[in-house]
């Protein structure tokens, strides 16, 4: 009960300042890993440390491609770094799974709400169709017909539209904890 307290302060005060100063401070997300590790070493021993450790080298790796593409902020690494700190590698990869969800209807809203969502989806589309060309050739020639032309070019990993994902990956926790870690929604 103790690391779901821990876990949830810490993620709430993260998604916090996110929001508002649209940064992580370190203070909260290391004080968080090293709650994280104390609380395994007394609670699980060398064994219970040996998860904790676990679970922090799989926030960091989980988020680490997107954060070298630009997509996400450090501090949303080490945050879930500290989410896999203290609850484990399964707290970490649930949390992110059910946060990723969260972080698209996030964004879905926030480009609706500046009237780019259409045009960032259609951007999302001809790259995707882009994509199937090299698998399947010939295919995005006769697809590529049925798309309208793009108003304008976005970037889709910047359509000019960003958001604190901490708090996506809050919502991530609290849905991974109120399923009880698992796939199934009750």
């Amino acid at each position: 009960m103790l690391r779901l307290v821990i876990a949830v302060v810490v993620t709430g005060l993260a998604a916090w300042h996110d929001w508002k100063e649209r940064r992580v401070p370190n203070r909260v997300s290391i004080t968080g890993i090293f709650l994280g590790l104390a609380l395994a070493l007394v609670s699980g021993g060398l064994g219970g440390l040996g998860q904790s450790v676990l679970g922090f080298l799989a926030g960091t790796a989980i988020l680490f491609v997107p954060f070298a593409l630009g997509w996400v902020g450090a501090g949303d690494v080490k945050l879930l770094a500290a989410i896999g700190a203290i609850m484990g590698p399964k707290g970490a990869a649930y949390s992110i799974l059910y946060g990723a969800v969260a972080g698209g209807i996030i964004s879905a809203v926030a480009l609706a709400r500046r009237r780019r969502l259409g045009v960032t989806l259609r951007a999302i589309l001809v790259g995707f169709l882009g994509f199937l060309s090299y698998i399947i050739p010939g295919l995005v020639g006769r697809t590529v017909r049925v798309v309208r032309p793009l108003e304008e070019a976005v970037p889709v990993p910047h359509s000019g539209v960003a958001i604190p994902y901490s708090a996506a990956i809050g919502i991530g926790l609290v849905i991974a904890i109120a399923t009880r870690f698992s796939l199934a929604f009750m």
